[in-house]
This record gives structure tokens, C-alpha cells and sequence, in this order.
């Protein structure tokens, strides 16, 4: 696999990495929804994701190589930033086509007035393993030792009003905490453990193969507030504009189609993904051996999208409840 990385600055902040698959091979960056360059394929139809470093990155290169994407008709074009939020005015621009997201994005931008659909699941959290998905974790010889420990701490998510936010205010106060005393800042999971090792914030969200890093150099978990808050069932899901739902449903079938392959491939063959981490995320290869992953599935569990409703309203992310089922796409 060949990789050309180019970095982007565009609308709603979003600074991005390009990182371009076809299933061919030929690999390039930054054309936005123009041709692939050399995808040797013109019946291919161009179509972009937003992702942010994570190990979706990996689980996503997997199906683009085996060839999911262009049985559907596809040449995908992964573009990554910082995190969802970053990566919606994209979205609701059309430069994006899909993307992937915490629950939280598509349905405040939904209560905003803005018209987003989520498309298909993505993930979920394995109960039986902490360190599968994002958690909260502090650097060497903190004092910190649970949630309600962050009481007057800085704490980084990877957006503000995210999955993070909900999830470790709701973890924060089950522990017994007040949740309105712990400061959030806005920091990619890249960048966790430089920040927890320079000082500059005391505990921080990170998932795979970060999250694995920072453990690896003497960090520990200290909260798994997915699981505390009752969020795992949808942990992250895929979202589209509501105009290209509309306009366009078969290339929504046909992306989501592809999406279920590539996902059920890389929940059979997950030592593929880890092989592709240190290539498409520059983890160290002993951090990726050692990396476990979210539930990967295309399924969407609509209650658990009711659970991320709740807790927006009651940790004041949202006025009102979200409207879940006019959120979600149907054919």
C-alpha cells in the first residue's frame, strides 16, 4: 500500500490529514471529489468519508484493499481531522459525503436545525474489555484514580458536547462527583499523551492504539464511562447529509452495503487491522500488536441512540431531547 498524506485547511476549522484508497492500489491526496488519480477505473464513482486517528482508519484501508468499496461502484477517498464536529460544516457542504461520528454529532446538528441523517452504525463498545474504545486515562503516578477524582482537573475530549463530554460528566456524578467542576478542553487522541506528560492537562479521552500507547508508558485507565454511562450500544455511527439521502438513496444503500462488508471482515480478521496501523496512523508496531478494538458492525441500535438523547438533555449539550427517529434514515 502506497500512502501520500497532504494536509488541509478548510471551513469549520477542519484541519485534515488526506489519506486517499482505491481499491486498485493507486493512492493520492487532497482532490476533494474529483477523479482518483490512476484508480484506472472510470466507472468508479468518487465518494469521500470524514474519519478522525483512530483505529477506524485501519478497519476502513482493510475494506478499501479487499475491494468492498468498488463492488459497490466505489473509489472512497478518507479524509481525516480532529473529530466529527470539526469535519460537519464538510459535511453539510457536500465536500463530505459520510462520516464517521459519535451519536452526539449528527443529533445536536439535527436540534440545531440542521438537516443530517445518521445512515448506518458503526460500532460498539465490548463490555468485557476496557481498553477496546475510548476511555479516560492519566499519566504516570497521578493521584487520580477514578471519576469522581476529576473534580476540579482538566480533562481533554475529542469535541466538545461529544460522546466524552455526555459520557464522563454522567460518569463523573454516578461516582458520586459534581460533573460541573471538571474543565473540558478540546484535544485530538494523537495528542493526549504529549499533553498529559508536559502537564498540561491531568486526564484525557483516547481511544485505540493511543490508548495503548499511553498505557505503554506507564499511564493507566481510569474510567471507562462508556460502559458507566450506558452509551456502548451506539458508540459511533455513520453519518450523511439529509439532501444526498434524499437525492441519492441508492448510493447510500450501495456505501452502507460495502460499509457491512468491510466490518464484518474486520471483526473476523482483526490482526489485518493491526498490520495496517503503523502505515495509516504511524503507531509503533508494538503498540498496534497490542491494540484492541471497538465491535465492529453496520447495525444500528436505535435504543442506545435514545441513551445519548437522554443524557444531552440532562447535562444541558441540548435545550431539548433530540428527536432520534427523525435523526435516523430509513429506505
Amino acid at each position: 500500500m502506497n500512502t501520500k498524506i497532504t494536509r488541509l485547511l478548510g471551513a469549520g476549522a477542519l484541519l485534515a490529514l488526506a489519506l486517499t484508497g482505491c481499491a486498485s492500489g493507486s493512492i493520492s491526496g487532497g482532490e476533494g471529489k474529483a477523479a482518483a488519480a490512476g484508480s484506472g477505473n472510470s466507472d468508479l464513482r468518487d465518494v469521500t468519508i470524514g474519519l478522525f486517528p483512530s483505529s477506524a482508519v485501519g478497519a476502513i484501508q482493510l475494506g478499501i484493499d479487499k475491494g468492498y468499496f468498488e463492488e459497490e461502484g466505489l473509489n472512497l477517498e478518507v479524509l481525516l481531522g480532529q473529530g466529527s464536529a470539526a469535519q460537519l460544516p464538510s459535511l453539510s457542504s457536500g465536500s463530505l459525503d459520510f462520516m464517521l461520528a459519535s451519536p452526539t454529532t449528527p443529533l445536536i446538528a439535527t436540534a440545531q436545525g440542521l438537516d443530517l441523517k445518521i445512515v448506518s452504525g458503526y460500532a460498539a463498545n465490548r463490555p468485557e474489555i476496557v481498553e477496546d474504545s475510548v476511555s479516560v486515562l492519566v499519566g504516570p503516578g497521578s493521584d487520580i484514580k477514578s471519576a469522581r477524582d476529576l473534580e476540579g482537573k482538566t480533562v481533554s475530549i475529542n469535541a466538545l458536547g461529544s460522546i466524552g463530554e455526555i459520557g464522563i460528566r454522567e460518569a463523573v456524578e454516578l461516582d458520586g462527583g459534581d460533573p460541573n467542576k471538571v474543565t473540558f478542553v478540546q484535544l485530538g487522541f494523537n495528542e493526549v499523551g504529549a499533553q498529559l506528560e508536559s502537564g498540561q492537562i491531568q486526564a484525557g479521552m483516547a481511544g485505540p492504539p493511543f490508548m495503548q500507547q499511553i498505557v505503554a508508558d506507564g499511564g493507566s485507565v481510569i474510567s471507562d464511562f462508556i460502559q458507566d454511562a450506558n452509551l456502548g450500544g451506539a458508540e459511533l455511527v455513520i453519518a450523511s447529509s439529509g439532501a444526498l439521502t434524499r437525492n441519492d438513496p441508492a448510493l447510500i444503500e450501495s456505501f452502507v452495503s460495502a460499509l457491512d462488508k468491510t466490518l464484518a471482515y474486520a471483526e473476523e480478521h482483526q490482526d489485518e487491522v493491526r498490520d495496517l496501523l503503523p502505515s495509516v496512523l504511524g503507531t509503533s508496531p508494538e503498540a498496534a500488536a497490542k491494540t484492541d478494538f471497538i465491535a465492529w458492525s453496520a447495525e444500528l441500535d436505535v435504543d442506545a441512540l435514545k441513551q445519548f438523547a437522554d443524557l444531552m438533555e440532562k447535562h444541558g449539550v441540548t435545550e431539548k431531547r433530540p428527536d432520534v427517529e427523525s435523526t435516523v434514515w430509513t429506505k
